[in-house]
């Protein structure tokens, strides 16, 4: 079955929603290397479709069992309005009668229920902007950040500039030139204990 099959069993009680594919390799290897290994994650496949993946989500074989959920998504430009729209989702499900704070688990409706926000606490942006934190090979990064400025200046700005920043910092080396965020974690190209990262952690080690 693919990640797109809503009828795939969830067979674990702790469930990581992320928004795609990418971002479920990321967390499944950091959760691996962490020897967390009794979660259920899945992507929800981009943020204006997670109301309609929670929708078909509680109809699911497995999901009367789930005792603790997780949703990790971008804060993108707004930090509270992206934790409004997750809250919003929660709500309308039936999952939450009382709003969540970011990075928070609440006991809502008999499951522990949260949310994260990449790239962490009270920041505005998206998981490229944490992995650019924790890249190993970081000694390009001032180098490729003056280059790109340059480059908008004279050429316009990128749509997805925090993309195009890591992108050209995976293509600065021999080992990860080609690969996607989640296949960079797979190679060990990420410090995954990175303080960074302790904030999504907590809240993960909370679930039961």
């Amino acid at each position: 079955m693919t990640d797109n099959d809503q009828s795939k069993i969830i067979d674990k009680n702790k469930l990581i929603l992320v928004e795609g594919k990418d971002d479920k390799l990321f967390i499944k290897h950091l959760l691996k290397y962490r020897n967390i290994n009794d979660v259920f994650i899945e992507p929800f496949n981009g943020k204006d479709k997670l109301t309609a993946h929670i929708k078909s989500l509680i109809k699911r074989d497995g999901f009367d069992d789930v005792t603790s959920i997780i949703i990790l998504r971008d804060s993108d430009e707004s930090y509270k309005s992206s934790s409004d729209s997750v809250n919003y989702s929660l709500r309308i499900n039936g999952l939450i009668t009382t709003d969540i704070k970011p990075f928070t688990i609440s006991e809502q409706n008999n499951r522990r229920i949260g949310f994260a926000l990449f790239p962490g606490i009270d920041e505005n942006g998206t998981l490229e902007d944490l992995c650019l934190k924790i890249f190993k090979t970081d000694s390009n990064n001032a180098m490729v950040k003056k280059y790109l400025e340059d480059f908008q200046a004279a050429n316009g700005r990128f749509k997805k500039p925090h993309k195009n920043e890591l992108h050209v910092m995976f293509s600065f080396t021999d080992k990860y030139v080609s690969l996607l965020i989640g296949q960079v974690a797979e190679s060990g190209g990420f410090d995954l204990d990175s303080p960074h990262l302790l904030p999504f952690i907590e809240m993960i080690n909370k679930m039961e």
